[in-house]
């Protein structure tokens, strides 16, 4: 798999108190409702993973949706020595594309040098924007899912486990 520019990935471990194959299940039923909101119908679920992949000019008529600069991305469940780890992956593929073909046009056209560095940094720097805002705002959008999950698949504490306080003196798990 790719790295750097083409693609972002990401895993961080998750704690729950039930089983994670339950939890899975009701991630993907909501992720997969997520994204056939956005118009993303091609979506493969496995047992504990989701593969997705976006329409060819969804920019065109989707507006401004997280799923546009993303060409396909993968999100996976994996338990490890009782240790559960969310892993998702998304592609950069298309917009990388397109503006490695637009930095054609800075290069071809029979203007200063000063105007070809300007619109190749210009075309570029939109690359990165796009790229970073498209980061974060998945990383947003699956820590949303989780939560929504959280609190619909019923996470409930332990009652043996003491809770510590927090640096503002609260407890976990008490309200």
């Amino acid at each position: 798999m790719g790295a750097g520019i083409l693609s972002h990935s990401r895993m961080d471990e998750i704690r729950i108190n039930i089983d994670p194959d339950d939890f899975a299940k009701v991630f993907f039923k909501k992720l997969s409702a997520r994204l056939q909101e956005s118009y993303i119908f091609k979506r493969t679920i496995y047992d504990k993973r989701i593969d997705f992949k976006g329409s060819v000019f969804r920019w065109a008529w989707n507006s401004w949706n997280l799923f546009n600069p993303i060409t396909e991305g993968e999100v996976e469940f994996e338990t490890q020595d009782e240790h559960t780890f969310i892993n998702h992956k998304i592609y950069f593929t298309e917009i990388f594309t397109i503006a490695f073909i637009f930095t054609i046009i800075p290069l071809s056209v029979d203007a200063g040098l000063g105007w070809r560095i300007f619109v190749f940094i210009l075309i570029w720097l939109s690359y990165l924007a796009t790229y970073f805002i498209t980061v974060y705002r998945f990383n947003s959008f699956i820590a949303e899912i989780l939560i929504e999950t959280n609190k619909d698949a019923r996470y409930e504490f332990d009652d043996d486990i003491e809770s510590e306080p927090d640096e503002f003196g609260t407890e976990y798990g008490l309200e």
